[in-house]
């Protein structure tokens, strides 16, 4: 009998070292997901930081193609500025919600509802058909850029015309480099977020 107890009280002992093991590791994956957040948010503020720098230089370049240029090759110098921002971002923006919906889709096991899987199709094929709108329509400014390119070389220096080209293709590169750094914030957020939840549930 006393054998028995003493079993009893070793298993309980057992299940309550397992569980405060498992806690514990919890805890250095909160801490862990934690520290990884602090570097990509300090790598945020840093991306910040440079688009605001590459935004001067395109406004000091601006400036110059306002002041020596005719007005009508001015305004298409700035229209084609405020497309690269707008097409880069709708391109980012339409590739990261086709993925979540081909992944949504990956996801539906074999005996989902029908009329769900047919909805999530439905959304799949119409971001597949507006992404595929935005590249050709990111066809379409990367032509314009040659014949604003011809324009500009008229109007700057050797010099000039590399701050111009240094800031057209940073202004697209840090958009996708905050992007990515933002959802990976996004998704180690809710990685801390859901441990810390099973960690209360079972302490």
């Amino acid at each position: 009998m006393l054998t028995r107890l003493r079993g009893s009280n070793n298993n309980l002992h057992d299940g309550i070292t397992d569980q405060q093991q498992l806690h514990k590791k919890k805890e250095e994956l909160v801490a862990s997901i934690g520290r990884k957040l602090e570097i990509l948010r300090a790598e945020r503020e840093a991306i910040k930081e440079e688009m605001r720098l590459n935004q001067e230089l395109g406004t000091e370049v601006t400036s110059k193609v306002e002041a020596r240029a005719r007005l009508a090759e001015a305004e298409k110098y700035k229209l084609h500025v405020e497309e690269i921002d707008k097409i880069t971002s709708l391109l980012l923006g339409l590739s990261g919600r086709l993925a979540r919906a081909e992944n949504a889709l990956i996801m539906l096991v074999d005996d989902a509802d029908p009329e769900e899987k047919r909805i999530l199709e439905s959304k799949r094929d119409k971001l597949s058909e507006q992404l595929e709108e935005a590249k050709r329509l990111k066809e379409n400014i990367d032509r314009r850029a040659i014949q604003v390119s011809k324009v500009l070389n008229q109007y700057l220096t050797e010099d000039q015309y590399a701050d111009y080209d240094h800031f057209i293709k940073m202004k697209a590169k840090l958009i996708m480099d905050a992007r990515e750094i933002d959802d990976k914030i996004k998704l180690g957020e809710e990685q801390q977020q859901a441990l810390r939840e099973t960690m209360f549930k079972n302490p």
